[in-house]
């Protein structure tokens, strides 16, 4: 019984150090997700959740396709896509009614904001289009494009595969 105590003992710092270093690595990577008012992309919402965090949409649109809902969410010009029973894999953002990156930014960055507020986050690099637009290439599979005029954001569109 003795040896037995001995080994827990032996075992504990290694356990510790173990769950310490899974933290450390996980968690960074946890909060570099795209996100729209806290919403992480690629994440599953159903309507219910949507909507207490949103409001209730001017356009709602849903379909069954072989693959489960498809799911459409207009506020004004801004759209949000939920496929695969609510997996949120796309959004377009028009107007500053919602903000990007809430969740790694205090306040996120909104349309009307300058592009240069991405340099903020302290991950991910602005990578300029041919057409001068931006690629936002942060962690993840994402594409998020940044579309402005003379530097203020006038529209944010991120696609996710599904």
């Amino acid at each position: 019984m003795h040896k037995s105590l001995d080994m827990i003992t032996l075992n504990k710092p290694a356990i510790t150090l173990s769950v310490t270093l899974l933290m450390l690595i996980t968690t960074p990577l946890a909060s570099f997700a795209q996100d729209v008012n806290g919403m992480k992309l690629a994440e599953t919402y159903n309507y219910s959740y949507v909507t207490n965090k949103f409001g209730a949409p001017d356009r709602y649109w849903s379909r069954e396709s072989e693959f489960g809902l498809d799911e459409k969410y207009y506020y004004g010009q801004n759209f949000f896509r939920f496929s695969n029973n609510g997996f949120f894999s796309t959004f377009t953002l028009i107007d500053n009614r919602f903000a990007v990156f809430t969740l790694d930014l205090q306040g996120g960055i909104k349309v009307g904001e300058p592009v240069a507020k991405f340099n903020q986050l302290g991950f991910g690099q602005l990578e300029v289009k041919p057409d001068g637009s931006y690629y936002f290439r942060g962690i993840g599979d994402a594409v998020f494009e940044i579309f402005h005029n003379d530097g203020i954001i006038t529209r944010m569109v991120c696609r996710f595969p599904s």
